[in-house]
């Protein structure tokens, strides 16, 4: 009887094992399941732009023929005599672009050099977070310097420079685009094989011989790459064209007149009430789906440019068994062309003092960098600092200056960043987990990974026009319509790329001898995850979700067509609160720099600190977070 019950007692808990094994295994399967559910929502937003565009551009060519589209010379869809020349608004984003590539090609590139050739460490750390710093303030601001600033000082050497034109723009937008240039360019510098240094230096080089004859020639297809994806930056670039290159469709090669973007045509269509189901509105997605094409394809040649480098380096760096076996090649089988001995004729105090100014111009330019954000920063504060008080920070829009606040602007601006922090954490976290640690390293890995990166490259307006498709005009019942949730669910699907990238950083820096150890005790994938690896990189993922944020806050152009209005004198409070017209700090700049009088320009300006605040707070928060996991 007794062996009886212990046969029973034995049986129960094989029993209770099974019965947790298999809810082990379901509940794997359903952590799973929602995980690739993550997964879908990015590839559904790809999915949803090329129909959605496809389909409104295929409505436009109902109407206009792709002769007409392609070789007229004139662009007045809203006139009563209506033009479509897409080349009048495509040459103007050319125009702007290849400025502010001339601008900013130089500037980053000696930056680049500057930071990891010469400048020590600590003064790098500096100077790298000061010049970087340029591609985190709000495009909103730099169109509010470049026209009320830069376009009145280059008035004083070009007297027929109009107050709207795309030299300034152009230039402007050269500035925020030259730290994208830096940050990939060092990337290509420090992947140069050192061997290839110490040949150089071997052989008598200086160190500017070594980097002229020996480094750049080698980093030049990285180089190409760097200034094709801030080439893609630049055309996509929104409220600088809209603010400071003007409104005006002129087919021109004149810089100093207005012109007008196809960015900046988009915004100014969706100022007013855009009907569906017109050809203005076919326009606008026609217009934003020929800007997808060329952003997307600079996108993907300079992803491309970039991987083929690096895969040049490494197989350099890292010699194969063949090359290893094989004897030495001769010199004139050498994959790589020697470079020249220097001159016995060059004396070594000329070249040392051509050293000293190299040294010199690429320091020049992060300084230069450094004094433009200076001065940004200066002239706001002064135009600013006076219109800050409790009546600023407590009252509503107005129509009038003196009666103008930005309660429902910021109050706004934090329910939208609440709200897309909600939406896109857990998406993007749950999307960064698979493809990290549940899908193979194999060839669809790889191909989502580029697909994530050409979505966070893919420019902001185009997520509004998506957004006015399908949130404010598809989910009414939810959003009510052209209001700050729709706004919410258009910054989550711009932020969550960005989300998805650093959190699978984050991931992997995790080592993978802690996953193992969590193995070999028991714990199942998930309960690994939980316990091990979310907390390790946890840190890391807090950062990237602030720097994610602190994009969002400065973003513009998409809330225009998603509902934000120039006057608000509601503050949003309630859930029918959210499912209404809007405003943010961002929107009530552009607004109010786009009015004639001072006092308006004076009342951006104070809005611009305000802002400034946030973005720095959310930065130092990050920066805080990152030293102190370190």
């Amino acid at each position: 009887m007794k062996q009886k019950k212990n046969q029973q007692t034995i049986h129960f808990f094989e029993q209770i094992k099974v019965l947790q094994s298999l809810g082990l295994f379901w509940s794997e399967v359903t952590i799973q399941t929602l995980l690739m559910m993550a997964v879908a929502v990015p590839i559904s937003i790809s999915i949803a732009i090329v129909i959605i565009f496809g389909y409104e551009t295929w409505e436009f060519f109902q109407d206009v023929s792709f002769w007409q589209f392609f070789t007229d010379n004139q662009w007045t869809p809203t006139f009563a005599h209506q033009n479509f020349g897409i080349m009048v608004l495509a040459s103007a984003t050319l125009m702007i672009g290849l400025i502010a590539i001339v601008v900013a090609t130089p500037l980053g590139l000696l930056a680049a050099i500057y930071l990891h050739e010469y400048a020590p460490t600590n003064i790098r750390r500096i100077a790298k977070a000061s010049f970087e710093s340029l591609s985190g303030i709000p495009t909103i601001v730099y169109g509010y310097f470049a026209l009320l600033w830069v376009t009145p000082f280059l008035k004083q050497f070009i007297p027929g420079l109009s107050t709207f034109n795309s030299l300034s723009a152009g230039i402007v937008t050269g500035i925020l685009v030259a730290p994208v240039i830096s940050a990939i360019a060092e990337d290509v510098l420090a992947a140069v094989p050192i061997f290839l240094r110490e040949g150089g230096y071997a052989l008598g080089f200086t160190k500017r011989e070594v980097l002229t004859r020996i480094v750049i020639p080698m980093a030049t297809p990285g180089f190409i790459a760097a200034i094709t994806l801030a080439l893609s930056r630049a055309l996509g670039e929104t409220m600088i064209a809209a603010i400071a290159a003007g409104q005006a469709p002129n087919l021109t090669a004149n810089p100093l007149v207005p012109v007008s973007s196809i960015t900046a045509f988009i915004v100014q269509v969706s100022l007013g009430d855009v009907r569906p189901d017109t050809t203005i509105y076919h326009t606008i997605f026609t217009v934003g789906f020929a800007l997808f094409v060329m952003t997307l394809s600079l996108n993907g040649f300079g992803h491309w440019l970039v991987r083929r480098h690096n895969r040049i380096m490494v197989s350099m760096a890292v010699p194969t068994a063949e090359q290893t076996a094989s004897t030495i090649p001769e010199p004139a089988h050498c994959p790589l062309p020697l470079p020249p001995i220097p001159p016995v004729s060059a004396t070594l105090r000329g070249r040392q003092w051509r050293d000293r100014l190299w040294h010199g111009l690429s320091a020049l330019a992060i300084l230069l960098g450094v004094l433009i954000f200076v001065i940004l920063l200066a002239t706001t504060l002064k135009e600013g600092w006076g219109e800050i008080d409790w009546h600023f920070l407590t009252a509503t829009s107005s129509r009038r200056a003196s009666e103008a606040g930005i309660a429902a602007a910021l109050v706004g601006t934090l329910w939208l960043l609440c709200l897309t922090a909600l939406i896109a954490f857990p998406i993007g976290v749950g999307a960064a987990v698979f493809l990290e640690e549940y899908l193979p390293n194999n060839r669809l890995n790889h191909i989502l990974e580029i697909h994530i990166a050409n979505l966070a490259a893919v420019p902001a307006i185009l997520y509004g026009l998506m957004g006015l498709a399908i949130f404010a005009q598809g989910w009414t019942a939810f959003t009510g319509g052209r209001s700050l949730i729709s706004a919410a669910l258009v910054l989550s699907m711009i932020v969550l790329p960005i989300v998805i990238i650093t959190t699978r950083g984050a991931l992997r820096t995790v080592p993978m001898s802690d996953r193992q150890a969590a193995h070999a005790v028991g714990m199942s994938r998930w309960q690994t995850i939980w316990h091990i690896v979310l907390p390790a990189a946890r840190p890391r993922i807090i950062t990237g979700l602030l720097l994610a944020l602190s994009r969002a806050i400065g973003e513009t152009a998409p809330l225009i067509p998603i509902g934000a209005v120039a006057f608000s004198s509601t503050i949003p409070l309630s859930w029918p609160d959210l499912q209404r017209q809007f405003t943010t700090l961002t929107t009530q700049i552009f607004y109010w720099v786009s009015r004639p009088q001072p006092e308006f320009h004076a009342l951006a300006a104070a809005t611009i600190i305000v802002l400034g605040v946030l973005v720095l707070g959310m930065n130092m928060l990050a920066v805080y977070v990152r030293d102190r996991s370190s």
